[in-house]
């Protein structure tokens, strides 16, 4: 008996040992997997990227992209101030006698002179350097004629040209003075790369199909409509990040985007309100409404030339204003935005306080279907055909002939839900002042022909974003962006020579003149802002921790993008890999094979009973199966 019980136990200390010996191996095993597979941020777009050529890129989606693949000269932190990237530093020759001998045809004179130092060891994810001659390419490729992706910013009637002064300092001389060398966010691009091409063609057809940045993302994988990889920049000046890869991710669908979070195949993702709201109740999702630099806006085609092909019934400001009037902007935020926005004045947005211009209530242009009926009837449009239109009933009427209907189109992006559901809602609300609108959904692409190629347009619904500089979003709307960033063609002499006289301008005096300038734009109705749309976030903290608070730093969002996210840049894994073997699964599979011995253990000692434990005569019992013979 003894000798029988002592080979058992030698037999179950042997099954442990080996037991033991699997679970160590199973924990090495999947250890070893969850170092190998790339720890990979998810993020979740309904926009998709189109573009990877920063100079002929229109949606914020593709800045977004392109953003953390190359550095601007100058970035914004999580608190949307400007902060120094490829430049170290920045200032402004202010006094009137500034001079350079070795620039004798440049007038230097007071704010003429703008000077940035260069960040030493930052390299181009091919292994080059980046160097002053980079910068300054960067910025003179900008000041040819052909250019407008970047032209608010810098542009050839700004500027004369850029130069490296030596390995640490570029100089920009400028033709108009200026104060705000901190304006200039611009991407910064490699010279041994893109110097091979014309500014026509880096403009207007270069691909750019594997961009090589600075930035602290290197591009691996573009499939259209579907995705773009970026892995992380080992050697990023500025640190490297805390993991292996940045996907973005693209939905035709908010819904499934949405299945997408709660299940851990995305980790953050930005969301319509019917969803968001649903989100916010979801375990384990965290969601934040951020006031954000965005403007939801109606544009009409004011476009005073031949080569319009716009209904010319729009060049008339009275007409323009008369719509504005008609719409009825709080309930649009109510029923599209459920809230999630405030009424839309100017440019820029109530997140630059400094710069947000808002109507006094004789200046406002805010729904009032009674003024907006005086109004039309006193231009001259006093006449209803039967199906309840107005007609042009004036013989001198600059634009149309007699009895010409009130009739636009008016053009919505077929891929973004607020649009396409504020589009009805403006309809009904301009039928009720006579006005047809007859709704055509369109892709964004084409939309952006349609605009920017043809002047084809009559109305449409589309947003406009910007920075906290109020150089750039005032800049597109001057005259010299025709063709290039003005989607209204919209004009106005004084606008125009405010917008140069506020260069050179700080404090309450360039306040001042801005907000004059916005109340010029406002009052034409060139472009009506509808909203300022808050961004909609939920994420989850399956893969990644230090998320912060985005509603108290609104530049630690996803979309920011003027140059490398903020929020990116400082995320941490959780150790669940976003997307490899989480110590979850290790500590499951260990868990598991613990079962396994435990039970095999029960089961010795089982069996050791009913063979050693039956006293001498006991009757015997039948023996049961367990199932596991």
């Amino acid at each position: 008996m003894r000798g029988t019980l002592l080979r058992r136990i030698l037999m179950s200390l042997a099954l442990l040992v080996s037991a033991v010996i699997v679970v160590q191996s199973v924990f090495v095993s999947l250890s070893a997997m969850a170092a190998e597979e790339p720890t990979t941020l998810r993020v979740g777009m309904l926009q998709a990227a189109t573009n990877l050529n920063p100079y002929n890129a229109y949606e914020d989606s593709d800045y977004t992209v392109f953003g953390q693949i190359y550095d601007r000269l100058i970035r914004y932190d999580e608190n949307l101030e400007p902060t120094p990237s490829i430049a170290t530093s920045w200032e402004v020759d202010r006094w009137a006698e500034a001079d350079d001998l070795a620039t004798q045809s440049i007038d230097e004179g007071a704010n003429k002179v703008w000077r940035y130092n260069i960040v030493q060891g930052a390299r181009w994810h091919d292994g080059e350097l980046v160097t002053t001659e980079d910068v300054a390419f960067s910025i003179n490729v900008n000041l040819n004629e052909s250019m407008w992706g970047f032209s608010p910013y810098i542009n050839f009637r700004m500027a004369s040209f850029a130069r490296a002064i030596n390995d640490t300092t570029v100089e920009v001389y400028l033709k108009l003075p200026s104060v705000h060398a901190d304006a200039l966010v611009i991407p910064i691009v490699p010279v041994h790369i893109w110097g091979q091409y014309t500014a026509g063609e880096i403009q207007n057809s270069v691909t750019n199909d594997h961009p090589i940045g600075s930035g602290p993302f290197e591009f691996v994988e573009f499939a259209k409509d579907q995705y773009v990889v970026l892995e992380k920049n080992p050697d990023y000046f500025d640190g490297p990040v805390a993991y292996d890869r940045l996907v973005f991710v693209f939905y035709g669908s908010d819904q499934i985007m949405a299945e997408a979070l709660k299940n851990g195949e995305i980790d953050v993702a930005k969301f319509p309100p019917l969803t968001y709201e649903a989100l916010k109740t979801e375990p384990g999702v965290f969601t934040a409404a951020v006031e954000r630099y965005y403007q939801s806006t109606l544009g009409f085609n004011c476009f005073n030339d031949p080569g319009s092909r716009g209904n010319p019934l729009l060049l008339d400001e009275n007409l323009r204003q008369a719509l504005h009037l008609a719409i009825d902007k709080q309930y649009i935020i109510d029923t599209v935005w459920r809230g999630y926005a405030d009424v839309g004045y100017a440019l820029p947005p109530p997140v630059v306080p400094e710069f947000f211009w808002e109507a006094t209530p004789e200046e406002s242009l805010n729904y009032n279907v009674t003024r907006a009926n005086e109004l039309l009837n006193e231009s001259g449009y006093d006449k209803w055909n039967n199906d309840g239109v107005r007609l042009v009933n004036r013989t001198d009427n600059p634009y149309a002939a007699m009895n010409t209907p009130l009739s636009f189109k008016l053009n919505v992006r077929n891929d973004n839900p607020e649009d396409m559901a504020a589009a009805p809602y403006i309809k009904e609300m301009w039928a009720e002042v006579g006005v047809k609108a007859s709704i055509e959904p369109i892709d964004e692409s084409a939309l952006e022909t349609l605009i920017y190629y043809e002047a084809a347009h009559d109305s449409y619904i589309w947003y406009w974003s910007g920075d906290m500089d109020p150089t750039y979003i005032l800049g597109v709307m001057t005259t010299d962006q025709y063709w290039g960033w003005n989607d209204p063609f919209w004009s106005n002499t004084t606008y125009d020579e405010l917008y140069l006289v506020q260069m050179s301008q700080d404090g309450a005096e360039r306040q001042a003149t801005v907000f004059e300038m916005e109340r010029i734009w406002y009052e034409s109705s060139g472009m009506i802002c509808l909203s300022y749309p808050h961004a909609l976030y939920a994420w989850t903290e399956m893969h990644f921790t230090n998320w912060g608070d985005p509603v108290s730093h609104p530049g630690r969002t996803i979309d920011l993008y003027l140059g490398p996210s903020a929020l990116f840049l400082v995320l941490e894994p959780t150790g669940g890999g976003g997307g490899g073997v989480s110590s979850t699964v290790v500590l499951g599979a260990i868990a598991a094979v613990a079962i396994i011995v435990a039970v095999v253990a029960v089961l010795m000692l089982m069996k050791r009973r009913r063979e050693g434990g039956i006293a001498e005569g006991a009757p015997a019992r039948e023996e049961k199966k367990t199932g596991l013979e």
